[in-house]
């Protein structure tokens, strides 16, 4: 005789974002226990935006990555499992993208001030 042991969804620990640059992140969960989910997804939005954003995940996934993000914006993130009619919806993270960087060499900074100075009638 077979049982078939249903456990109702479950994240089991908090959502973690990582691997985060100027428009990706990556987002990482575990479904503890539960053995049959039927579907996964990552709502996400800027933070302040009335609506979410989703990005659907394979069933045995245990992390995405969600890009085409802005840079230097701040995105709340959550993780929502389904399994037998029934949801798990895990906590809610807060990061903030990174920032584009631009690097100017010292010696070229000096030269175009030096180029751009204007000049005194006295020269």
């Amino acid at each position: 005789m077979r049982k078939l042991l249903c456990i109702d969804p479950d994240i089991s620990s908090p959502i973690s974002v990582t691997d985060i640059t100027q428009t990706s992140v990556r987002v990482s969960w575990s479904t503890g226990q539960t053995q049959v989910v039927s579907s996964i997804v990552v709502h996400y939005r800027a933070t302040g935006a009335t609506s979410w954003n989703t990005r659907s995940a394979s069933q045995s996934a245990t992390h995405v990555t969600v890009s085409v993000l802005q840079p230097g914006t701040q995105y709340q993130f959550y993780v929502k499992i389904s399994s037998y009619g029934k949801s798990s919806t895990s906590n809610t993270v807060t990061v903030t993208t990174g920032k584009w960087c631009y690097y100017v060499h010292v010696g070229l900074q000096a030269l175009i001030s030096v180029l751009l100075k204007p000049k005194s009638h006295n020269e």
